[in-house]
């Protein structure tokens, strides 16, 4: 009952941060709105690899493992936003080179993480991104969804993904939203437009019972 209470009041939470992103192919109410404010890079550890028995290997030699990772009553959520996308297209734009260049690091990334799915929202430069990984992490099943359907999609996985390891690719304002809604807080801000990199991992047994880990790949 506290998931679903603290999900239905995620809309109050979206609107104390969000504004719009530029247009695509979905409709407003659909659309996930961004905050174009540009603040201070932040300076987070680079990730290099996750194992597959739950550790994080970062770029400096420096291993970490993930909490709780693979246990029964938690799920183990990879979280990034798209990467780079063609700013010439109003209309769902897709990745640039740049960005297709971003995705396969991504996939490197999380080449060995075993994957149970991966999921995304419905625009070209999600998919773009999702499918990148896919073709490094073994072929996990593949999902995507309306930004409107997040919620529904979160709630989901919260009841029926104990155990489970799955990717979700989104937007600069719907990864922070997810961030939220399970930390129980309105502590993570929309990431800043130009930024490209960051790379989340939230462990949850629940809303308010989640651990994140931040990095960049």
């Amino acid at each position: 009952m506290k998931n679903i209470v603290w999900l239905i009041l995620s809309g109050l939470l979206l609107a104390v941060h969000c504004k719009n992103e530029p247009a695509s192919t979905a409709t407003p109410a659909q659309q996930p709105a961004a905050d174009m404010q540009q603040i201070p890079e932040i300076d987070l550890p680079q990730i290099a690899a996750i194992t597959k028995d739950g550790k994080i290997q970062l770029a400096d030699g420096t291993v970490k493992p993930i909490p709780n990772y693979g246990t029964p009553g938690y799920l183990t959520l990879f979280l990034v936003r798209h990467c780079e996308k063609d700013k010439t297209i109003d209309d769902n734009p897709p990745l640039t080179a740049e960005g297709q260049a971003r995705a396969e690091r991504l996939g490197r990334v999380l080449d060995n993480a075993v994957l149970d799915k991966i999921s995304s929202t419905n625009t070209k430069r999600t998919l773009e991104t999702a499918q990148a990984v896919r073709r490094w992490a073994g072929d996990p099943v593949m999902e995507n969804f309306p930004f409107a359907a997040q919620n529904d999609w979160l709630l989901e996985n919260l009841e029926n993904g104990s155990g489970k390891r799955i990717l979700y690719v989104g937007h600069q304002n719907s990864v922070p939203l997810i961030l939220n809604n399970l930390t129980a807080s309105i502590r993570y801000k929309n990431i800043p437009d130009n930024d490209f990199g960051r790379f989340y991992i939230a462990v949850t047994a629940g809303v308010g019972k989640t651990e994140v880990m931040e990095f960049r790949y």
